[in-house]
């Protein structure tokens, strides 16, 4: 294995991607990331950055514009379709605030923090090589390009994983995503999440700066049986009828184009994230479902422990190896933490749904966030 680490290939700019070539280029590394789209446009909806993640992009210098950019929380607030406050509660801060963004936001400042060059767009990675003296990777337009290190944050579906552990296998979670971002004012207090739980299906929403405000609807649907782009909203109005305001009021003001769908999978947990010069970052290592809130923040610190591990050595693997000792206990632990509230979330059985509610009703508030408070409070 070589020794000095001079040059990285990122393969995916997304946050994660983006993060890593930050903090990478902190420590003195070079750096080029190769993203698949031909521009960067405001897309996506919205994202939670926990505290945690805040505390991570202190390290990058990033912080301040994010929060600035971002809506503050402090409480999470749960219901039934009818309305009644099942649970509510402050959320602990840890030092720093939890703050609720748009994701193209997000991004827009990540990506700001780079030179051009940096980053080459329109550039879909085909397939890596391990090689003695360093990583040669292919492109789909024929070109090829050469690093000491290459890191994969090439998301769920992520190419450079399936190359390098072809047995990875999606988990369909049994449920559908659709989530839009509105232009409004005083639908709710700004420092709350808010969130529904029904029968197979939820909502939840919260404030992304002062005019817009995110929100997210899941439902329980066979894979693959969702219903066409230009019927959606019209499906979640009729799916969320009758529930307590703002939730229909929401769906309307919608744009019936900008509803974004996307089927929830997670994998399992990986034995490893590299093998030999190539890791994996982000979702490509340890995709999760969005139960907790976590998946983007969970990059967002993977990208400063592998920088911190790069950088406290010149022997690569060593440095691969502690960052994985380093990350997996917890991407774990956020992995099965995740899948087991979707799972009583989105329950569907009337029986077993009246239980939930009721311990959410009962629980003290202090044993109820405790899952949550344990990821936020975390130093990466």
């Amino acid at each position: 294995m070589a020794k000095t680490i001079q040059h990285a290939i990122i393969i995916g700019g997304g946050i994660g991607g983006l993060c890593t070539a930050i903090a990478l280029r902190q420590t003195g590394i070079d750096v080029r990331i190769y993203e698949r789209i031909e521009a960067f446009e405001r897309v996506g909806a919205g994202l939670s950055v926990w505290g945690n993640a805040i505390r991570a992009l202190r390290k990058l210098g990033l912080a301040d514009q994010v929060i600035q950019a971002g809506s503050a929380f402090g409480r999470t607030e749960f219901r039934n379709p009818s309305g009644k406050i099942l649970q509510s509660g402050a959320v602990g801060a840890f030092g720093e605030p939890n703050v609720a963004s748009h994701r193209a936001e997000l991004h827009r400042i990540l990506a700001s923090a780079l030179p051009t060059e940096v980053l080459r767009l329109g550039m879909k990675c085909d397939r890596v090589e391990q090689g003695a003296d360093g990583v040669p990777i292919h492109l789909a337009n024929g070109q090829t390009d050469q690093a000491d290190c290459v890191i994969a944050a090439d998301g769920l579906r992520s190419t450079i994983r399936q190359q390098l552990f072809p047995g990875t296998r999606l988990n369909y979670a049994g449920c559908t995503s659709w989530r839009g971002v509105v232009e409004t004012q005083g639908v709710m207090m700004p420092d709350v999440i808010c969130e529904t739980w029904g029968r197979g299906d939820r909502f939840g929403y919260m404030s992304v700066d002062k005019k817009h405000v995110y929100w997210f609807a899941v439902t329980n649907l066979p894979e693959g049986q969702t219903p066409p782009v230009e019927e959606r909203k019209d499906f979640l109005c009729r799916r969320f009828q009758g529930w307590h305001r703002p939730i229909q009021q929401l769906i309307d003001m919608t744009v019936a184009e900008t509803i974004v769908e996307t089927a929830i999978y997670d994998i399992e947990p990986l034995a490893s994230w590299s093998q030999g010069r190539i890791t994996l970052l982000g979702d490509a290592a340890h995709a999760a479902t969005p139960d907790m809130g976590q998946g983007a923040c969970m990059a967002i610190e993977d990208a400063v422990v592998l920088a911190r591990c790069l950088s406290q050595g010149n022997d690569l693997e060593a440095a691969l190896n502690r960052y994985e000792a380093e990350r997996k206990p917890r991407t774990t632990w956020i992995m099965n933490q995740s899948r087991a509230i979707g799972r009583i979330a989105n329950l569907d059985n009337g029986l077993l749904c009246a239980l939930r509610d009721l311990m959410l009703a009962i629980v003290p508030e202090r044993l109820a966030r405790g899952t949550l408070e344990k990821a936020i409070n975390y130093d990466a």
